[in-house]
């Protein structure tokens, strides 16, 4: 990887798939121990926010780019991040109220419709920067590492599970 911004983005997607695969590896978990009667209801607000608002949010942050970015180049990576920091609040909102299990389930949500933008801009920002004939091996490599941080993490979070019997 020697163009940097191949490599921050294949860095960055590695962070987020990381932490992204341990908030889904912890959040079933949480949920069913904080809202132990609501099983079902979550298990479909899950699907419905992850399947609905995930695909919006990834399409709103690719027309953005497409777009805004002609005219500001730095378009792409500013979505990135916004995204990824909008959704901050709305994931902490989520575990540090637990009083009503709606309102979790709203910032869940919320985290979703935000939090996945990211996805279109960085491999956008990847291929601009690459040449045509080594456009399908950096996607490969992004998807390769992105894959292994997140099976990484779930292997982590299960072994400390399994460590601390939680």
């Amino acid at each position: 990887m020697q163009d940097p911004i191949t490599r921050n983005v294949n860095i960055a997607a590695m962070f987020k798939y990381f932490g992204e695969y341990a908030f889904l590896f912890f959040m079933p978990a949480y949920f069913q121990q904080v809202f132990p009667h609501m099983t079902s209801q979550f298990a479909l607000a899950n699907a419905l926010s992850l399947g609905i608002l995930a695909f919006i949010s990834s399409l709103v942050g690719g027309i953005i780019c497409d777009r805004y970015s002609k005219k500001k180049p730095m378009t792409n990576a500013y979505v990135c991040m916004l995204g990824s920091t909008i959704s901050l609040p709305f994931t902490l909102a989520m575990f540090l109220l637990p009083h009503s299990f709606w309102l979790s389930i709203a910032c869940m949500s919320f985290k979703y419709l935000f939090a996945e933008s990211w996805l279109s801009p960085a491999i956008t920002m990847m291929q601009n920067t690459t040449d045509k004939t080594k456009q399908g091996n950096m996607i490969s490599a992004n998807i390769f590492y992105k894959t292994n941080a997140g099976m990484l993490s779930t292997a982590l979070c299960g072994f400390l599970a399994f460590r601390f019997n939680t």
